[in-house]
């Protein structure tokens, strides 16, 4: 390695450490400010689990929804009219086979289960990086792949997920995962682990499709996919109906409730209506869809392939219903992707240029204003920075919308920048 690549790499190791510093300083003394101390996400997913399998009570109901609220809210949720939606605000809002994953730890004091699951969340967060490096077939020097790790930690995304304890963390590792196995040609575990990515079906809401379309593309050689899928998600759903039987329909009840009481609306509801936005989900969906059409014959060990299943997973975020951006881990491999090819898209064109550029400075404006932050507060007290509480998330929104638009470029001219089926160009 020459000299001036060593430079290089101590320069983005100093930013990467001081990026994350601030954030996390934003996360701890201002975003998180006045929430309540015993707030957990995870709460509810483990006395659901704890109240179902040890008392054989239904998690859905009013009753352990309002045992959770005094836990994580100090006192139960006040509601304006029998049935209102916030009678179940922060209730057990999962599948009921999330159970599964919480068994082991309903003998266990909350706390404990905490300190377990952090450990947890980090160690598959650092695993994701990882899978998402094998699955891109980049491989980096120890350094590189510090650098990589503390900017994934120090991004606001991972630090909500942590702070908030949500499932996400996991629901990421399972994708990161199954595209992994795909990748080594592990049909039937990549099947196994999609299912288990449905404890929260609206990430792969749009993956699972596009799977299934590719898996249409070759399906003697992929079907043990398939049929690993099917079988998973019919153990899943059966077993899940001896343990609580006619949950689906009370799960339904409390989604359609946790779209009222979150404020569940896509991206596009906000930026246009939810009627129209419901319409352009749908033409967007479908240009996705076309886009990647191509690919499906693609094998999983192709750069075509992996941009896809990006391309997806960002389109994915623009039409759930939800703005938390904790979600936008589903962005990792979008951006991964960039970075690994981001000299030879920077040289293609003036118009990738300018797409490249916006994408990192919606992604960096995040860290540039927390930093800001960092230091305001060394002259201002800590309470007029509350004020300014959402200056490092102005960007959050137009994330997800700027690397679909980005991924969607360089898919719709793959022939510039693809000259062979998996490679891009790079000079």
């Amino acid at each position: 390695m020459t000299a001036p690549s060593h430079f290089r790499l101590r320069l983005w190791l100093i930013l990467s450490v001081l990026s994350a510093f601030s954030m996390w300083y934003y996360v701890a003394n201002v975003w998180s400010v006045g929430q309540p101390a015993q707030f957990s996400d995870l709460y509810a997913r483990w006395w659901g689990a704890h109240e179902l399998l040890l008392h054989h009570r239904d998690p859905y109901s009013p009753a352990v929804t309002r045992e959770i609220q005094i836990v994580i809210y100090g006192a139960p949720v006040g509601t304006s009219h029998p049935g209102d939606a916030a009678e179940l605000a922060g209730g057990f809002a999962y599948p009921i086979y999330v159970v599964f994953l919480m068994w082991p730890t309903v003998l266990l004091a909350f706390p404990v289960v905490q300190d377990l699951f952090l450990c947890l969340f980090v160690a598959l967060t650092l695993m994701s990086l990882s899978l998402w490096l094998y699955a891109l077939r980049w491989r980096l020097s120890a350094a590189e792949l510090g650098i990589l790790a503390v900017f994934t930690f120090g991004s606001f995304p991972v630090l909500q997920g942590l702070r908030l304890q949500n499932l996400s963390l996991l629901v990421a590792f399972l994708v990161a995962a199954t595209l992994a196995s795909l990748a080594a040609d592990y049909f039937t575990v990549a099947g196994l682990l999609l299912a288990s990515t449905t404890i929260k079906p609206q990430f792969v809401i749009l993956l699972i499709p596009w799977l299934a379309l590719w898996i249409m593309g070759d399906w003697r050689r992929r079907q043990r996919m398939a049929w690993s899928f099917s079988a998973t998600m019919s153990a899943l759903i059966l077993g899940s109906e001896v343990l609580d039987p006619g949950w689906i329909s009370r799960f339904l009840t409390v989604v359609r409730a946790y779209r009222q009481y979150t404020y569940g609306h896509s991206l596009l509801d906000v930026w246009f209506t939810p009627r129209i936005g419901s319409v352009v989900a749908v033409v967007l969906v479908l240009v996705v869809l076309a886009l990647c059409w191509r690919c499906r014959s693609y094998p999983a060990q192709s750069s075509l392939f992996f941009l896809a299943c990006s391309l997806v997973l960002a389109a994915t975020l623009v039409v759930i219903p939800t703005l938390e951006p904790h979600a936008q881990l589903l962005l990792l491999p979008g951006f991964l992707f960039l970075v690994r090819h981001g000299r030879g898209i920077w040289r293609s064109g003036k118009i990738a240029r300018l797409f490249l550029t916006a994408a990192w400075v919606l992604l960096g404006w995040a860290w540039v204003a927390a930093f800001g932050m960092l230091v305001t507060a060394i002259w201002l007290p800590a309470g007029t920075l509350l004020r300014f509480w959402a200056l490092p998330l102005y960007t959050s929104p137009l994330l997800p919308f700027g690397i679909l638009i980005v991924l969607g470029f360089l898919l719709g001219n793959e022939t510039k920048f693809f000259p062979t089926r998996g490679m891009i160009l790079e000079a």
